[in-house]
């Protein structure tokens, strides 16, 4: 029996919710202890290692999802695919192991604090045995959120126990990784629910058939990461860790929200998988206009509450020392949007019907762009050089998709965009006003925060928007169940 969408973004959403939570707790913490210098040092290395592990899974995350999705009442099948993958993925681990004693050898940066580096680096094994993949493919999302409460409860007490001073790098390396992959574990060992020991073993299992499949998405993740990571590791080398430190203050802010607004595509990947594979296309396609839709509504005063409200976030989630990043963080707010939409047209409506083509393609092009941007920017205006190219960049990718693949995408920009357009001006305009008055710094910042939201809401009541109304709705039953 399919699980129901609602319920499963609700999960999702509370997941998601909790990964915001993590950093937003955590990274305000250690920035003031750990200063610009140290949270520079940890997220180059992780840079480094993010490649690594981008060539020991190629493309098998994404790919994975929509495999499992598309046979996952055919237990026979579903579990020698998890198998298969699942071996594929740790030969390929073990020569990505043998790259990070590689690097290490070679690279003097590195051998500066290889322990750090060491300890990031279990991210690798943790993503190959966390099998992810799987539970999101048979859209086990009740458990992925329990499993997250867990281990991110762990991970804070952790960093509030042992972080106390700017040589306590190896304790927060240590609790980022508990936080975001410590989980995986449980992963791995519950994976003996779903399949017997004789399946393992099986002599029907062949492993490099998904080889090829999977080398297709790892040129498409290739292409994304260097737009991603290569921002980082070429301010690292280009100009210094401080720098490195303020790109990161302003991308955790820009990544926890894009994460937010990008988790129904979490869900929505493997259903319309299998939607796909069912031929339910009229189905198909109503579901990603509501994807779409869901991203427009939600972005758009997103994007300009973060550009209005910069000059408060970075000082109370960064602290007085990081603001040089507050002008790095206004130039970075639009990547919600560009990204939120490029997410729904090449991973939920593209990449579902095998035109993965169209996204490498875009993807490419908005690397490329970026790559020649930061040469050029870095140099002269360090991190926002390097926010300014990520911007163009993904501008782009989903320029070029939205014009590649316009005959296949089965969207279109609706009347109703415009009230969102509207609302969020008559937002911008609330928070500017109350940004006038002389409130205490902090008190602004929340007033702000309520009066834009409850203005734009207010908008949506009086506009009686879909998804407002479906909104309501939803929680109205949930709560009249409970009653």
């Amino acid at each position: 029996m399919a699980k129901s969408i609602k319920l499963n973004f609700v999960y999702n959403l509370i997941n998601t919710s909790l990964g915001i939570l993590f950093p937003l707790i955590t990274f305000p913490y250690a920035s003031r202890i750990l200063m610009a210098k140290g949270i520079g040092e940890v997220n180059f290395f992780q840079s480094i290692i993010q490649y690594v592990l981008l060539i020991t899974s190629l493309g098998i995350p994404m790919y994975a999802i929509r495999e499992i999705a598309k046979i996952r009442d055919d237990r026979a099948k579903r579990n020698k695919t998890v198998v298969e993958i699942l071996l594929l993925n740790l030969i390929l681990t073990f020569f990505g192991y043998c790259l990070i004693f590689i690097l290490i050898v070679f690279i003097e940066k590195i051998q500066l604090n290889i322990p750090l580096f060491l300890i990031l680096s279990l991210s690798i094994i943790l993503t190959t045995i966390g099998c992810d993949w799987f539970y999101q493919g048979i859209e086990d999302f009740k458990y992925i959120t329990i499993r997250g409460i867990i281990v991110r409860t762990t991970a804070l007490i952790f960093l509030f126990l042992t972080v106390k001073t700017e040589k306590d790098l190896l304790y927060y390396a240590v609790c980022l990784i508990i936080g975001s992959l410590g989980g995986n574990v449980f992963n791995f060992f519950r994976l003996r629910k779903f399949m017997n020991i004789s399946e393992i073993f099986s002599k029907e299992i062949k492993p490099f058939r998904h080889l090829k499949p999977v080398l297709r998405i790892f040129v498409l993740n290739l292409i994304i990461s260097i737009y991603i990571n290569l921002n980082v590791i070429m301010l690292g080398f280009m100009k210094n860790n401080e720098s490195v430190g303020f790109f990161t203050a302003a991308t955790k802010l820009t990544q926890v929200i894009i994460a937010m607004v990008t988790s129904l595509g979490t869900v929505l990947l493997p259903r319309m998988s299998n939607m796909i594979s069912n031929n339910q296309l009229t189905e198909f396609s109503q579901l990603a206009q509501k994807s779409l839709n869901f991203i427009i509504i939600c972005t758009l005063p997103i994007t300009l509450g973060l550009i209005l409200l910069s000059n408060y976030i970075i000082p109370i989630f960064c602290g007085d020392s990081y603001t040089d990043a507050i002008l790095t963080l206004k130039i970075l707010a639009p990547v919600i949007l560009f990204i939120g939409v490029s997410n729904v047209i090449g991973i939920q409506i593209l990449y579902p019907q095998g035109h993965e083509r169209v996204v490498i393609i875009a993807t490419a092009l908005g690397a490329f762009t970026n790559i020649l941007l930061n040469f050029w920017l870095i140099p002269k205006y360090s991190q926002n050089g390097a926010a300014v190219a990520t911007i163009i960049a993904e501008f782009v990718v989903t320029f070029v998709m939205c014009w590649i693949g316009r005959s296949l995408i089965w969207v279109k920009w609706e009347k109703k965009y415009w009230n969102y357009i509207v609302a969020t001006i008559t937002m911008s305009i609330v928070i500017y006003l109350i940004e006038k008055i002389n409130f205490d710094f902090v008190v602004s910042f929340i007033i702000s925060v309520i009066g834009g939201f409850m203005t734009y809401l207010l908008f949506l009541i009086i506009a009686k928007d879909p998804l407002y109304i479906i909104a309501k709705n939803f929680i109205s039953n949930k709560l009249n169940l409970k009653n």
